[in-house]
């Protein structure tokens, strides 16, 4: 709990009986700053009380007035249900930026004596196929959340579950064998692979022993042959190869690369103990789980010829990683049509008698495109993250160029600028909602962008660089009072709580959306109030003491989304 919920828990704690676990979770942050800096809703003790909510605010308010305020909170107001609570301005400036010129980088963050230990898998791409603009989102959110579970105390295992296995190897082996060529492969061989992929589902529609000879490649791989094994190696090591450089550039890690093939010597104990618990049975010589009672449908764990499919692999790998970390959570970040599949895996697992099922989570997202085709790797339409990234710097290079054509090393600027700009907009709507890039927006300058953030922060430390004195902690006492200077104080000062929410919501929106409010209302207060030479000496001292919080916080806030913050633009 922040210092300043700890305040009004106290006061509302004493004058109404009611116990500090359960006025905490209450509290809110009022949107507008006329209607105070924390507020308390009265509808939950309404019923215990005996009385309306406006009442009970109402009564509560008196008797907080008739015992005497502490002098950390100016004022409470009863308006309807609520209890708003007014705190002393100094008390607040204080407080906030005093934390923040203390613990540069790690305001908000928390630690915990004893960490939530968190299994987080995300990014998922399949071997032998370019990684797309659709895997961007999973990437990008789960980094995201990776950071921000961090900040706030968690201990995170980051684990990338590559498709790694499965009937498309059968399908690309036999592409190759029938059209590969081994010296194409040499320079470009995951966009080759690629395009055997995309050519083998063409050819399928006029040739359907292809299938079948898919079909013998797949399970000559899972018997161990030796051909089909080594070309899947061969396959799996290209890949990878390429993902971890293209990771590099998107500054994300994983503690492990353990792809659906790692957990395939599990399979055999999983399905015996799904026959052995009556949970699974055969049904048109396929083994299934039937969860029609529940609402889920029937769900096939290995098909008429003994080939494994994703659940499978999934139940295994839950089950591994249990026995491994002992996780309090798993959290899997995957699109919103998987759905289906996760509720089905958790429910398997919880009839296996795996109490820890309600531990796992499946954090859902919406789609991503660039035009209105949704995109399909068999049918060969997909975008290239690759060449997004490309398109991103060359733009980002040309506004630049425009803005600043004396500025050094315009290139490693263009770069971050545009990859800034794909990642922030990509984490600037909701997750569970679609997403779909324009250039011209998510470029520019001036609007809700990464950019226009990149540049914020820019402009903020060139202030402090020009400053060049020691920024001291302490707020002169007067200062800060304008209208413009509390807005941004009261700004900085929700950035705790935002991470908060944006932690239980598994919602790195949350924090993409805080940022841009800070933005605006910095750009508010430097465009009216002068901070090098403010009227006074204790103006100027304040004022880049709170220029120094404003970047502190929007670079942190940047850097746990992964945006790139250059230092010149």
């Amino acid at each position: 709990m922040d210092v300043f919920h700890q305040v009004v828990v106290d006061q509302l704690a004493e004058i109404s009986g009611k116990s500090p676990e359960t006025i905490a979770p209450l509290i809110e942050i009022p949107p507008q700053a006329n209607k105070g800096d924390r507020a308390v809703p009265c509808f939950q003790w309404a019923k215990e009380e005996k009385a309306s909510p406006k009442v009970l605010a109402s009564r509560w308010h008196k008797m907080l007035q008739s015992q005497g305020l502490p002098p950390e909170i100016e004022k409470v107001e009863a308006v309807g249900g609520y209890l708003n609570f007014f705190l002393n301005h100094h008390f607040v400036a204080s407080h906030v930026l005093g934390e923040i010129r203390s613990h540069p980088g790690s305001y908000g963050y928390i630690q915990l004596e004893n960490p939530t230990n968190t299994v987080l898998e995300f990014s998922s791409p399949n071997i032998a196929k370019p990684f797309s603009i659709g895997h961007l989102r999973t990437t990008n959110i789960g980094a995201a959340l990776g950071r921000i579970f961090e900040a706030r105390g968690h201990r995170v295992t980051r684990i990338n579950h590559l498709g790694d296995w499965g009937t498309q190897f059968g399908k690309l082996i036999s592409a190759y064998r029938r059209w590969g060529n081994a010296e194409l492969l040499k320079d470009h061989p995951i966009h080759q692979l690629y395009k055997l992929y995309v050519r083998w589902h063409e050819e399928e529609i006029s040739d359907p022993t292809l299938i079948e000879d898919a079909r013998e490649w797949f399970s000559r791989l899972e018997d161990g042959d030796e051909e089909a094994k080594e070309l899947w190696e061969w396959f799996r090591e290209v890949t990878i190869r390429e993902l971890k450089t293209l990771y590099t550039t998107l500054d994300v890690d994983f503690d492990h690369y353990w792809g659906e093939s790692f957990y395939t010597g599990q399979l055999l104990s999983v399905l015996q103990e799904l026959e052995e618990k009556k949970i699974s049975k055969k049904s048109d010589d396929a083994t299934i789980v039937d969860l029609e009672e529940e609402g889920l449908a029937k769900c096939v764990v290995r098909k008429s010829d003994e080939s494994s499919l994703y659940m499978t692999r999934d139940l295994a790998a839950a089950i591994y990683r249990q026995d491994q970390f002992n996780f309090d959570e798993m959290i899997y970040v995957v699109g919103a049509p998987q759905r289906l599949h996760f509720q089905q895996l958790f429910k398997i697992l919880e009839k296996m008698g795996h109490a820890w099922a309600k531990k796992c989570e499946h954090v859902a997202f919406g789609h991503m495109s660039f035009g209105d085709e949704a995109m399909s790797t068999r049918k060969g339409n997909i975008v290239f993250l690759s060449d997004v990234l490309d398109e991103a710097v060359a733009l980002a290079q040309k506004i630049v160029e425009e803005k600043n054509p004396t500025l050094e090393d315009k290139e490693t600027v263009a770069k971050k600028v545009g990859l800034g700009a794909i990642l922030f907009a990509d984490l600037s709507s909701k997750r569970i909602k679609d997403v779909r890039f324009s250039w011209d927006e998510i470029l520019t300058f001036d609007g809700e962008t990464g950019p226009y953030l990149q540049y914020s922060l820019v402009r903020a430390k060139s202030i402090l660089r020009r400053y060049d004195k020691p920024i001291e902690p302490e707020v002169p006492e007067g200062t800060l009072q304008k209208k413009e200077e509390a807005a941004l104080v009261r700004f900085l000062s929700r950035f705790p709580s935002v991470l908060a929410k944006a932690e239980e919501a598994r919602e790195p929106f949350l924090v993409a959306q805080y940022l841009v409010g800070l933005a605006k209302t910095f750009n508010k207060f430097y465009t009216v109030h002068r901070i090098l030479d403010a009227p006074t000496e204790e103006d100027t001292r304040a004022r880049v003491l709170l220029v120094f919080a404003y970047a502190d916080v929007l670079d942190t806030g940047l850097r746990l989304l992964g945006i790139p913050r250059p230092e010149q633009m």
